[in-house]
C-alpha cells in the first residue's frame, strides 16, 4: 500500500492546504499493476483533524482490502460550508479538490465509482455535500451526524438570548453566521427532500449510521427525527443503520467498514465481522 501526504495551494482557501492519501497501487499481478477500483472521500469531525481518524481505525486495511483509493482531508471547524466567517471549504471540497487530484496524482473516476464518507462534522459534511453534488458522488455514508442544524440553531439562540456563553458552538457561528441563519442550502430536511424530486437513478445511495448511545448535542435524537422525515420521501436507496455505540472511534471504525462494503455492494463487512468471533472453552 502507498500512503501520501501532499500540500498544495487552494486558490478556493486562499492558503495551503495538505491532504493524505492511501492507494494500493503498489499491489502487483501477472498483468502488473492493480489499479484502483474507486475512491473514497473521507470528511473528519470537529476539534480533530483527518489523521486522528486514520490512526484509530482500520481504514486503510478495509480499503485495501477492496482496491480503494482513500482521500483524507482537512477541514477544521468549518461544517464543511463556504463558511460566512471564514473559508469557502464546501466549494474547494466539491470543485477544486477533485481537479487536482486528477492533475497531480491521475485519480479520476466515474460517478459510479466516487463515494463520500465521515463522521461527527464530517458527518453532516457527509449529507450537505452529497445531497448538494449528486452528479458528483453515486454513494454517501454520514456517521453520527449532527443532522439537524435547525435544531442547533435554535438551540444556539436560545443560549445567546439567556446570555449563556456557547462554548463549543463557536465554529457553528462561524459558519452559518451570528444569527446562526440556516438556510436551504445548509438544511439537510431541505436538501434531501430536493433529491428525493430526482429521478432514482440520479439520486446517491444513503446510508445514515448513529450510535444509540450517542448523545452529544442529541445526535442519536436527531438522527431518528431525519430517519422519519427520510421514510416520508420518495428515495431510491436509503437506509438508517443504529447499534449499540456513543460519539467514539470504536463506533466508526465499525461504521466505515459497514459503509466500504455498502459502496462496493460486498459482503466484506459480514466476512471481517466473523473472523472477529473467538469461540472461548
Amino acid at each position: 500500500m502507498a500512503f501520501i501526504t501532499s500540500s498544495f495551494y487552494s486558490a478556493k482557501l486562499a492558503q495551503e492546504v495538505e491532504i493524505d492519501l492511501y492507494l494500493p497501487n503498489d499491489y502487483t499481478s501477472k498483468t502488473g499493476i492493480i489499479e484502483p477500483k474507486a475512491i473514497v472521500y473521507f470528511l473528519h469531525g470537529l476539534g480533530r483533524n483527518y489523521k486522528y481518524f486514520k490512526e484509530l481505525s482500520a481504514t486503510n486495511r478495509y480499503a485495501r482490502d477492496n482496491q480503494l483509493a482513500i482521500v483524507y482531508l482537512n477541514a477544521p471547524q468549518s461544517w464543511y460550508t463556504d463558511m460566512v466567517h471564514g473559508m469557502n471549504y464546501f466549494s474547494y471540497v466539491t470543485e477544486e479538490l477533485p481537479l487536482l487530484l486528477k492533475s497531480m496524482f491521475g485519480l479520476e473516476f466515474p460517478r459510479e465509482k466516487t463515494f463520500l464518507a465521515g463522521l461527527s462534522m464530517g458527518g453532516y459534511g457527509t449529507w450537505k455535500i452529497g445531497l448538494s453534488r449528486p452528479d458528483m458522488f453515486s454513494a454517501i455514508a454520514p456517521m453520527s451526524a449532527p443532522c439537524d442544524v435547525e435544531m442547533i440553531s435554535d438551540m444556539l439562540k436560545q443560549m445567546m438570548a439567556e446570555g449563556k456563553p456557547v462554548t463549543g458552538l463557536e465554529s457553528f457561528i462561524n459558519a452559518f453566521g451570528g444569527n446562526a441563519e440556516i438556510t436551504e442550502k445548509d438544511s439537510i430536511f431541505k436538501l434531501l427532500e430536493k433529491v428525493s424530486k430526482l429521478p432514482a437513478a440520479q439520486q446517491p445511495r444513503i446510508r445514515s449510521m448513529c450510535g444509540k448511545q450517542d448523545e452529544l448535542i442529541g445526535i442519536y435524537k436527531q438522527n431518528v427525527k431525519m430517519d422519519r422525515f427520510a421514510k416520508t420521501l420518495p428515495l431510491a436507496d436509503y437506509k438508517f443503520w443504529q447499534w449499540d455505540g456513543a460519539h467514539e472511534y470504536s463506533f466508526w471504525d465499525r461504521a466505515v467498514l459497514h459503509a466500504i462494503a455498502f459502496f462496493l455492494e460486498n459482503d466484506y463487512d459480514e466476512k471481517e465481522i466473523r473472523k472477529w468471533r473467538c469461540e472461548r472453552e
